[in-house]
């Protein structure tokens, strides 16, 4: 698609041949810890690996979506069994190792690149997706990606609430409260959560429901990559509707955008469950070679004929092109670029994120993002490749849980914004995009219905936002939080998603 050219010290151990060499555990005398590595394989199961810096495949298994202020990694293990995350994890207590737990390798935010010499527990072989008697909820392995989860459910005429990109793993998405296409239906990939079995930053496995550790479960849902690695999920899963989802993607030019902003402000009000507004700010010079232009879709879980007629005042404020289709989850992945052969999926890049949540735009506040990008882009070519991400998901399934019920503390927002500061890596280029992301978001947060509390989505925090804008302004919120880190991770093992100890 057009928008693809816009965005676009170890050596290999023999444990064999050790003999009676061989040594493990707090026995084993080592000028650096990373050494001890050498007793964790056979501690595994036969279907685990251990991949060491210099191993031939330790350069792919390490390999992230941005490699700028990534963890610093010893070793890549990956697990298949719930055991080999217990044993990795004592191991790493034992010999004092940071550790840090990947299922997509999406993350980004700062405080991963505090992660030095670490071990990642490498999640992806868990990524079995089994429906349960009675077709309400399934088992989801801790390592399984959307695509796999939204595939695996639909071989059984099922779906659930996901998030938006393919290659994401869900176990990241749902920690964060997660945002996805049926969550106005359906609520928050976190709201479709019925158990979680947990490994404790001790070691120790657990199952965390309403009924069993209830503190804590409310605590992952929201906060939870500072508690503990998922192993499996219990989900809510739905029955498939009988008819594809439709899409209608518009393309404006710049002096379109107060017509197109002010309307979509005036439809949120009455906003179907079944419809989701999706926007970039981006530059595509195959369509205009001068200036970013203004990319929006309506996305309707909804008869043809309805979803037309919900889209039809788009097509007066005049578009410059206009593409219209219906198709499955996937097929809404590919036209926003969230596929696995996307955009949303692409390495190589330096990617910064600057979200913000906001209620209903301010029009003129969009009008200066725009002109800011436009002029940045300008001075700064190598800037170009960035984009602006405008989600505006329907919310009623959101809204109707309690806000207290877990701890995602942003249930009444309407639009997630972040700007997606993407360059190909270059030293002299970071200050220049740090400084243009928070500036975007600056301007919004001064236009919005509180300047004076940012509301931050985790799963995009930058890491240099205040807590309270990422984990809720209200007091009680943080304080629940660190209680129960102090009664669940004392020794703030977890401490590399935006932490708050």
């Amino acid at each position: 698609m057009f928008f693809l050219g816009a965005i676009n010290a170890f050596s290999l151990f023999n444990l064999s041949s050790l003999d009676s060499a061989i040594i493990t555990g707090s026995q084993m005398v080592m000028a650096d810890n990373t050494s001890a590595l050498i007793g964790l394989r056979p501690l595994l199961s036969p279907e685990a690996t251990v991949a060491l810096r210099g191993d031939d495949n330790f350069a792919s298994l390490a390999s992230r979506w941005r490699e700028w202020h990534a963890p610093d990694l010893a070793a890549v293990v990956e697990v298949a069994t719930e055991e080999d995350v217990q044993q990795v994890v004592r191991f790493a207590r034992e010999f004092d190792m940071p550790f840090v737990a990947r299922a997509g390798g999406h993350g980004a935010t700062e405080a991963l690149a505090n992660a030095k010499n670490a071990i990642q527990i490498d999640f992806r072989k868990m990524n079995y997706v089994t429906l349960n008697e009675g077709g309400k909820t399934a088992r989801l392995g801790g390592g399984v990606n959307v695509k796999q989860v939204i595939d695996g459910l639909e071989a059984v005429g099922k779906r659930t609430v996901t998030g938006i990109c393919e290659c994401v793993g869900l176990s990241a998405v749902v920690l964060g409260g997660g945002h996805g296409w049926l969550q106005g239906q359906y609520g928050l990939p976190a709201d479709q959560v019925e158990s979680a079995r947990l490994v404790l930053p001790n070691g120790d496995l657990i199952t965390v429901s309403n009924k069993s550790h209830p503190n804590l479960f409310w605590a992952i849902k929201g906060a939870g990559h500072n508690f503990g690695l998922i192993t499996e999920w219990e989900y809510r899963v739905y029955d498939i509707k009988d008819h594809q989802w439709f899409y209608e993607i518009f393309i404006y030019s710049q002096e379109k955008l107060e017509h197109l902003y002010e309307l979509i402000n005036s439809m949120m009000d009455d906003q179907p469950a079944e419809a989701i507004h999706w926007a970039y700010i981006v530059k595509v010079p195959e369509l205009d070679p001068e200036h970013p232009i203004l990319w929006f879709a309506i996305i309707y879980d909804g008869p043809t004929e309805t979803a037309r007629e919900y889209a039809k005042a788009f097509h007066e404020i005049g578009p410059m092109t206009v593409q219209v289709g219906e198709g499955t989850l996937h097929d809404l992945a590919v036209s926003t670029l969230q596929d696995q052969a996307g955009a949303g999926c692409a390495y190589g890049m330096t990617s910064l994120r600057y979200p913000i949540g906001l209620k209903s735009f301010n029009v003129a506040a969009v009008r200066k993002v725009y002109d800011h990008i436009d002029e940045t882009f300008r001075k700064v070519p190598e800037l170009a490749g960035s984009f602006f991400l405008l989600e505006g998901y329907s919310t009623q399934g959101v809204q109707a849980m309690d806000p207290a019920s877990t701890a995602f503390p942003h249930r009444d927002d309407k639009i997630l914004i972040t700007s997606y500061i993407q360059y190909k890596p270059n030293p002299v280029i970071e200050p220049m995009g740090q400084e243009f992301g928070k500036k975007l978001r600056d301007i919004f947060l001064e236009g919005s219905d509180d300047p004076e509390h940012l509301r931050a989505y985790i799963n995009y925090a930058n890491g240099d936002e205040p807590l309270e804008a990422v984990y809720g302004w209200e007091e009680w919120r943080l304080k629940k939080l660190r209680d129960l880190k102090h009664r669940w991770d004392p020794e703030n093992k977890m401490k590399y998603y935006v932490p708050f100890v």
